[in-house]
């Protein structure tokens, strides 16, 4: 009986460091933001740093098309709130697509989604942080996000009318 008592002692011993050390290599995979020297690969996706939404490729309803969306990370099923390329999606067989933000050698950019659900590209020092150079707010979808300010209506309501098919 002993050695019963042992033996699950040293079992749950050991699955528990096992799901502590699985749980420290999953963080540690989650891309946080994009750099020249970390380019966004298919099957990769761009977290926010608090894991509300979540940044990548994706094919709606098994298309032919791929799409560059955000979506919240922890909601199923799967809600697109917003979308890159909605005019111009990649076929599906193209495989070597990624996202990059590309440099001239003086220029330090990061591209990074919020938590807030707004992806955005900024200087990655030397300028305050919630000064951005793009962002995706500024090109809404049809999903209004919380704390989403709509700068002009016009576009958003004609983006609206224009293509509700994606996501």
């Amino acid at each position: 009986m002993v050695l019963n008592t042992q033996s699950f002692c040293v079992f749950f011993t050991l699955l528990f460091f096992t799901l502590l050390l699985l749980s420290l290599v999953s963080r540690a995979v989650e891309v946080h933001d994009i750099t020249p020297l970390r380019p966004l690969a298919q099957g990769q996706t761009l977290v926010s740093a608090g894991n509300v939404f979540e940044l990548g490729f994706f094919s709606p309803n098994n298309s032919a098309n791929k799409y560059v969306g955000i979506w919240y990370k922890h909601i199923l099923p799967r809600k697109v709130v917003w979308v890159a390329n909605r005019e111009k999606p990649l076929a599906v067989t193209d495989t070597l697509a990624g996202l990059t933000i590309s440099s001239n050698g003086n220029l330090e950019l990061v591209a990074v989604l919020l938590d807030n659900g707004n992806f955005v590209v900024k200087f990655n020092v030397g300028v305050p942080a919630d000064r951005y150079l793009w962002e995706s707010f500024h090109y809404p979808s049809d999903t209004l996000l919380p704390r989403m300010l709509v700068g002009n209506l016009d576009q958003w309501i004609d983006s609206l009318l224009e293509n509700r098919a994606v996501g």
